[in-house]
């Protein structure tokens, strides 16, 4: 069910933002700046937390240190 109103939003958004234009070969660069920059962003935000990933995901020093069970 969560897959099926997934789609729908999917295709609602898609309607919403396409526009009939008179020619298909005329581009919007207002929207393709737009869209590129928040693709980037996305991009690097991705980038940032998989490098600090092991940084920020704490953990029990306790368990990492096994040396007293020899």
């Amino acid at each position: 069910m969560g897959q099926f109103s997934a789609l729908v939003l999917l295709a609602v958004a898609c309607a919403f933002f396409t526009e009939a234009e008179a020619n298909p070969f005329v581009y919007n660069y207002e929207r393709l700046r737009i869209g590129g920059l928040v693709f980037t962003c996305l991009l690097v935000i991705g980038g940032v937390t998989l490098l600090l990933w092991n940084r920020c995901k704490g953990g029990n020093e306790k368990d990492k240190d096994n040396s007293s069970n020899i």
